[in-house]
């Protein structure tokens, strides 16, 4: 690991100027800290994860575990670090997805309002490393009740997350496959950072170096360690997963085009650990200059560097394009984070690799790397000095709303068991500890049971209508069109497709509004005679967000409710985009509401 260790450091101080490894100060907002009294919970909508609200016999799950020395548990000044390592990991994933017009994402341990929940575990300095999934086991009394439940169904991928490294100095992860194998990683704390948690988890799943060879090929991780054109020659390469795609298996592939003949165990993309089909949303943040404190601020052409506000010319928001990359928009002008001779906004373009990012992650730094070439820096530190291409400085990404984890309680009730539990298959050789015993049912990993809905119009979902600026939870359900595909999304299109996503619909006047991930189903623009159903910010005022459940039989039809016949059609029965047209009842989609 002597050689895998001096590439992550490497890549960890290109990250962070060379400033070393110490997190002197959060990369996001305070967190709350998961500690074993309550503490206050944080929204639904604050939470920066994906959900899954059900658990399955074919579901993995992926638990951060807090490893400390006895008597030194600090989670309070450690928790933002470790909540922004994951985060900035699981974002990764969705990126590499994007790629594909699918979205991944990954299926943590969670609550009821999509909060990772992190596991604390103590573990005394010169025991084997290797003794961690021993020691959880003999530590399992004293977890929140959701993580007793899960741990012994064997299907609970564990991130040991070592506060110290002195426990450990080596970062490492193993596993027998992208199946149910579970598998691990062992992070020390100079190894936390999106670099260092996509690499193991990367092997986790299976998968080897680029020297590799056998049943994966010779290029899998490709991260930091290939030598060939494609996996140096955009900066891409050592970001997505599987960016090099140079060989005979690409391990990460979510769509069949090109893929070879390989066991689907063996293709990261339909790992069980991995939510399909929750896209990110976009995401608002500040960029703060570590030397100063300073906010980036776009309020004019050139990016300047003034003090911190809660003003809009400071907020900027963070999206996934169709390449995997960033988009990074000011929220007062709508122009476009660019990298130019210095630093600027300008009108945003699609594929302009000026306007295209990619996060450059440490602990408790994020910079961003412009595809076309170079790093914003500072070179005059002072208020209103300007933002430029390459140099000094550093930056730190503050989510507006702070990251948030699961208070952990030993008291929290247990989830209610609902299938039973899987058998663990054998790990190879570097998959270090195991993830713990077996032979106790699974259980639903939140304490809300999944919201019955019956099929028929809205008045049934909703009853009580509220006036549109009122904010509705509404109900979740899922759209099973009679294909037998569902509704879904992916990026800002609404298409069909796999039948994971949940949409929250929310009776408004006589209509109703259908949501997702905070943003609501609209009707986008005109082409060839029919429009494009899109996802856009929410607003009770906006015509194209309305929308009529029309019952069909013994299924509905969703119409627009300001035109007379536009409703969704779909190009095909197998998963495919829909759209919206003038068309009778029986030539559109019917969909039957779980």
């Amino acid at each position: 690991m002597s050689t895998l260790r001096s590439i992550l450091i490497a890549a960890l101080l290109l990250s962070m100027g060379g400033a070393g490894l110490a997190a002197p100060s959060p990369a996001v907002a305070a967190a709350p800290a998961v500690q074993s009294s309550a503490t206050a919970a944080v929204p639904a909508a604050q939470s920066r994860f994906a959900c899954d609200e059900v658990d399955a016999k074919d579901k993995g799950w992926v638990l951060p575990i807090y490893v400390h020395q006895p008597g030194q548990d600090a989670w309070e000044a450690d928790s933002a670090a470790l909540l922004n390592t994951i985060w900035e990991t699981d974002q990764t994933v969705d990126s590499s997805a994007e790629r594909f017009g699918v979205s991944r994402r990954i299926r943590f341990v969670q609550d009821g309002d999509c909060r990772p929940v992190v596991a604390k575990l103590p573990f005394t300095k010169g025991r084997n490393r290797a003794e961690m999934g021993k020691a959880m086991a003999e530590n399992l009394a004293s977890q929140p009740a959701l993580v007793r439940t899960l741990w012994q169904t064997n299907r609970v991928k564990p991130l040991y997350l070592v506060r110290d490294n002195e426990i450990t100095d080596s970062c490492t992860g193993g596993g027998a496959n992208a199946g149910l194998s579970t598998g691990n990683v062992i992070l020390p704390r100079w190894c936390w950072s999106e670099a260092g948690l996509t690499h193991e988890l990367i092997h986790s799943f299976g998968l080897s170096h680029c020297d590799g060879g056998g049943v994966n090929g010779n290029d899998p991780v490709c991260r930091n360690m290939g030598t060939r054109k494609e996996c140096t020659s955009d900066p891409a390469s050592n970001y997505h997963l599987d960016s090099c795609r140079i060989d005979d298996f690409r391990y990460f592939e979510p769509t069949p085009v090109r893929q070879p003949e390989l066991e689907r165990i063996r293709n990261v993309a339909f790992s069980p650990y991995l939510i399909q089909d929750q896209p990110s949303p976009v995401w608002r943040f500040r960029i703060k200059v570590v030397d100063g404190g300073r906010c980036l601020d776009g309020s004019a052409a050139q990016v300047v560097q003034r003090a911190c506000t809660d003003g809009s010319a400071q907020t900027w928001q963070r999206g996934i394009d169709d390449d995997g990359y960033l988009t990074i928009r000011n929220a007062a002008t709508g122009r476009c984070l660019t990298m130019a001779d210095t630093v600027v906004t300008g009108p945003c373009a699609k594929k302009d690799k000026a306007q295209q990012w990619l996060p450059d992650a440490g602990q408790d730094r994020t910079n961003f790397t412009s595809r076309a070439g170079g790093k914003p820096a500072v070179k005059d530190n002072r208020d209103g000095g300007a933002v430029v291409r390459d140099g000094k400085g550093e930056f730190v990404a503050e989510l507006l709303g702070g990251l948030a984890s699961s208070p952990t309680r030993p008291s929290t009730p247990a989830p209610t068991a609902t299938s039973q539990s899987t058998a663990r298959p054998t790990t190879g050789p570097t998959a270090g500890p195991t993830a713990g015993p077996t032979g106790a049912p699974t259980a639903t990993p939140t304490s809300a049971p999944e919201p019955a809905v019956t099929s028929g119009p809205a008045e049934s979902l909703d009853p009580t209508p509220a006036p549109a600026e009122t904010p509705v939870r509404g109900r979740n359900v899922r759209f099973r069109s009679t294909y037998g595909t569902c509704l879904t999304s992916s990026g800002t299109r609404v298409r069909l497709g796999a039948c994971g996503a949940t949409w929250n619909v929310v009776t408004v006047g006589e209509h109703v509004q259908v949501r997702r991930q905070n943003r609501c189903m609209a009707l986008g623009k005109v082409s060839g005679g029919k429009r494009s159903v899109v996802l856009v910010k929410c607003s009770g005022a906006a015509k194209g967000q309305c929308w009529l459940l029309e019952k069909a039989g013994g299924s509905v039809t969703l119409k627009s409710a300001t035109t007379k016949a536009t409703r969704l059609v779909a190009s095909s029965a197998k998963p495919a985009g829909v759209y919206a047209k003038a068309a009778y009842q029986k030539n559109s989609v019917k969909f039957t509401i779980r």
